[in-house]
């Protein structure tokens, strides 16, 4: 046979590492400078591969080759589902009109939610990485969609008095309706009509009736 006459004496010795059948993907770049794959997160170089660029992904157990136009401009640790593999070289080196546009447009769209939800995303924002936050934002978001804005915003100010600024935090203060407590403790506005008078009217000279 071919094999044994020719092939054969051609093959390399066993390293000991068993065959992986590889997988191929192709994503595009998300503004906070990441692509998704298999329900993981990576990031890649801003300056090769800006936010809407399409990007092939090699995959095997252990790592995660990002390749752009046939060229390799990444290479992760494979990471499980949920997870994120991020180096801050990735990200811009400044902040430009460019880079800043989906925060400044995520803060905008937090603020008609309400002032406590306005505040937290300004708050969350305030990073040396503001585009690492862009799915956080959006997240934040889509809390108010589904638990009412009213909601969010208590549960944004009840993170805020403890300085906690964690979507991920606000999100289980709505799961728990914790937010209602910090609304259940504000003061009642007295209602007016005829018997809302001021208390000087029920005072009393010291000496009793003149």
């Amino acid at each position: 046979m071919v094999f044994q006459d020719e092939e054969r004496r051609a093959l390399l010795p066993w390293d000991g590492e068993p065959y992986e059948i590889t997988q191929w993907r192709t994503a595009k770049v998300h503004p906070d400078h990441h692509v998704a794959c298999q329900y993981a997160l990576y990031s890649v170089p801003s300056s090769s591969c800006p936010p809407g660029q399409r990007v092939e992904i090699r995959l095997d157990s252990r790592l995660v080759r990002i390749y752009h136009r046939g060229k390799l401009v990444k290479i992760h640790q494979r990471q499980p589902r949920g997870g994120r593999s991020t180096n801050p070289d990735d990200y811009p080196t400044e902040l430009s009109a460019y880079t800043m546009k989906a925060p400044e447009r995520i803060k905008r769209s937090a603020a008609l939610h309400g002032p406590a939800v306005g505040e937290f995303d300004d708050r969350l924002f305030d990073d040396r990485h503001p585009w690492s936050k862009i799915r956080q934002g959006h997240k934040l978001i889509r809390l108010g969609d589904r638990y009412t804005p009213q909601r969010l915003d208590a549960a944004c100010r009840r993170a805020l008095d403890v300085d906690l600024i964690d979507v991920s935090r606000v999100e289980r203060i709505l799961v728990q309706a914790l937010e209602q407590e910090a609304m259940t403790r504000l003061p009642l506005p007295i209602p007016a009509g005829r018997f809302a008078r001021p208390g000087s009217v029920f005072a009393h000279a010291a000496g009793g009736r003149s």
